[in-house]
């Protein structure tokens, strides 16, 4: 996908210091290679500036969950140096991120640049946009009584919506519909 004029990936912030517009350059350089159906730069992706850290997000296409985003936060220095933290998120910053979880990104410790922070986070940006998603659907008569969206390659829950009776989601789902 190539940038239209005028059109910026993460367009909301420029960077509180070198480093962060570093970071942010670079992750939009890395972004506009991105070919991914249905994602949109200004649309789709964003940046925030807090307290700490430099805060983008990127909400996935062809979800129609409430608001589960792809969540990635850098820190350019702190008590741990420089950190990198990437998570499935909802409504909280990166309230989700488990360091010990392997689908989340997490990079403590290591010394490198924030242009080389930035490409490992447009990477596992890139991965988790890539991979497949199923909607999986179980059925009361002809609604749909309970939902769960799925990493089709892990299995890995999203998201849940619906009557969640232990007894119902048990069983195989009636339905299961490729999402992305």
């Amino acid at each position: 996908m190539v940038e239209a004029v005028g059109v910026r990936w993460f367009p909301d912030e420029v960077g509180r210091n070198e480093g962060e517009v570093a970071f942010l350059e670079r992750l939009r350089r890395e972004a506009s290679c991105w070919a991914v159906d249905g994602l949109s730069p200004e649309d789709d992706t964003s940046s925030q500036l807090w307290l700490a850290p430099l805060y983008v997000d990127v909400d996935v296409p062809g979800l129609t969950i409430r608001r589960r985003t792809l969540q990635v936060g850098y820190w350019t220095d702190g008590p741990l140096g420089q950190v990198l933290q990437g998570v499935w998120g909802d409504d909280y910053l990166l309230d989700d991120h488990d360091g010990n979880d392997p689908e989340n990104l997490t990079v403590v410790g290591v010394r490198a640049s924030h242009e080389n922070y930035a490409e490992w986070a447009a990477a596992w940006l890139l991965r988790q946009l890539r991979r497949p998603v199923v909607r999986e659907e179980w059925l009361a008569g002809d609604r749909v009584a309970a939902a769960t969206w799925r990493l089709d390659d892990t299995g890995r829950v999203l998201a849940r919506h619906g009557h969640s009776s232990r007894r119902l989601v048990r069983r195989r789902a009636d339905r299961v519909v490729a999402v992305r």
